[in-house]
């Protein structure tokens, strides 16, 4: 079993030393991949970027020219993705990446298929009334309770990301 996580970044150098700090438990557990999208970014994220690639076996990352968006960024590190199950979250430590660790917990020993959703804190009251209605509305039409439906890290196996046509970038 295998877990990859898939992290856009543009923009981001001022961030990765200590996403990376962040990241060390996750690159040192053999059952992870990370794989680093450099969204197009104008600044030295791809210099950054190389140097950790060379310290770390599992860790890939794909440059790409034009920054298409968050979302595009996603789906190209999907598309080099190898593991069993798939993730994302944030360059700009929105969300902790360690929270892939608690994460996979959930899928060890299941043969069931499990769809892992992180839960955002200390956002501001605007923020929060934008959850509540992106929550409401999405379990409405999903008919299924949901909560915070952008909360990372999202976790899931590779066979649903398989089933997936024309997503959309962003």
């Amino acid at each position: 079993m295998k877990f990859s996580l898939i992290i856009p970044c543009y923009n981001e150098n001022k961030n990765l030393n200590h996403l990376f700090a962040k990241l060390k438990k996750v690159l040192n557990d053999n059952l992870f991949e990370v794989v680093i999208v450099e969204n197009g970014s104008t600044d030295k994220s791809l210099e950054t970027i190389k140097k950790y690639n060379l310290k770390y076996k599992n860790l890939k990352y794909i440059k790409l020219d034009k920054n298409e968006g968050y979302g595009n960024g996603i789906l190209r590190g999907l598309e080099i993705a190898t593991g069993d199950f798939l993730s994302w979250t944030h360059a700009d430590l929105q969300t902790d990446p360690q929270d892939i660790l608690k994460g996979k917990n959930l899928f060890l020993g299941s043969n069931k298929k499990v769809f892992v959703k992180g839960l955002r804190f200390g956002r501001t009251l605007n923020d929060r009334f934008f959850t509540i209605g992106m929550s409401i509305f999405c379990s409405l039409i999903l008919r299924t309770f949901l909560w915070d439906i952008n909360a990372q890290p999202s976790i899931f196996p590779a066979s649903f990301y398989k089933t997936w046509e024309n997503p959309p970038k962003d």
